[in-house]
């Protein structure tokens, strides 16, 4: 058990980290990428889009960072409440809607997940993308988001659930070979950070007290629920879709350094081979999409 002040500590210091996120041209990041993000998650992103607007008309967007997704079913006629940890982000996420002229316009407050009280029966569809691995508290968290669904209401979650240590280290070893945009007298420098990269939950969990190097150096709750997602999820609702994707090669995509003109097709070729993976059964997907729903009776 965590003390209570260290985790208001950690969480000051997560809600800064993210606060703080902008695109860093050495070390690229895939969501930052329009393109690369399409073809490695755009089929399951538009899936969640459909699904949640099928669902709404009142939706609760969990982790909503800049209010991309929260923007865009407000764009299609849904009641959005986006919560997200970061002052900051909620700010630029109400201004992007606001600088959208969206004719519904979607509300955003902040708020940590992890002690949230979310209202009962007052949503149709809560949305979750890219945010659970981030919450400590994660079955508390989906005991509120049974609590603030409609009978019939359903969960939709687009998250990571990890790699494992083996993919892992072959990741950290390629990315420390292949040509990146980071500088190989920079990625020599990151090697103290490998101890953080490749915990696992359990680790990440067991040294929370003490801060240690088994936790990621700027956002201290990475990870932190990564493997416990599913778990959670059929503990409190009823399953009726789940499916992992993009294993491994979706880490390296964006990082590697190649000539402007074969971008796209390199990561097609990338997002093939993470398909045949796990239509291999080779390894399961690094993330999961699951449609789940809140019983109608108990």
């Amino acid at each position: 058990m965590i003390e209570p002040q260290e985790y208001k500590k950690l969480i000051a210091q997560e809600s800064l980290h993210w606060g703080g996120v902008e695109k860093d041209p050495e070390n690229p990041q895939i969501w930052h990428d329009p393109d690369l993000f399409d073809i490695f998650f755009g089929k399951e992103y538009h899936r969640l889009l459909d699904r949640a607007s099928s669902g709404g008309p009142r939706i609760l967007d969990l982790g909503c960072g800049e209010g991309r997704l929260s923007i865009e079913l407000a764009a299609r006629g849904m009641d959005v409440t986006g919560i997200d940890l970061s002052e900051e982000r909620i700010r630029r996420a109400t201004a992007m809607a606001r600088s959208a002229m969206l004719g519904v316009q979607p509300r955003f407050v902040s708020g940590d997940l992890n002690t949230i009280a979310l209202p009962a029966n007052s949503f149709d569809c809560v949305v979750a993308h890219d945010s659970l691995h981030h919450i400590l508290h994660l079955e508390r968290l989906c005991n509120e988001v049974e609590k603030a669904l409609k009978p019939g209401g359903s969960f939709l979650i687009m998250d990571y659930v990890g790699m494992g240590i083996v993919r892992k280290l072959l990741a950290g070893a390629l990315y420390g070979i292949l040509p990146t945009y980071q500088p190989y007298r920079k990625k020599w420098r990151l090697r103290s950070r490998l101890g953080a990269f490749l915990a696992t939950e359990k680790q990440k969990r067991h040294n929370l007290q003490d801060a240690s190097g088994a936790l990621h150096h700027d956002s201290p709750f990475e990870e932190i629920s990564q493997g416990s997602i599913i778990k959670e999820i059929r503990r409190s609702f009823r399953i009726n879709e789940l499916e992992t994707y993009c294993p491994f090669w979706f880490y390296l995509a964006a990082k590697i350094r190649l000539p402007a003109g074969w971008k796209r097709s390199f990561a097609r070729t990338l997002r093939a081979c993470d398909d045949l993976i796990v239509k291999s059964r080779l390894a399961q997907g690094a993330y999961v999409w699951i449609a789940a729903q809140k019983p109608t009776t108990h």
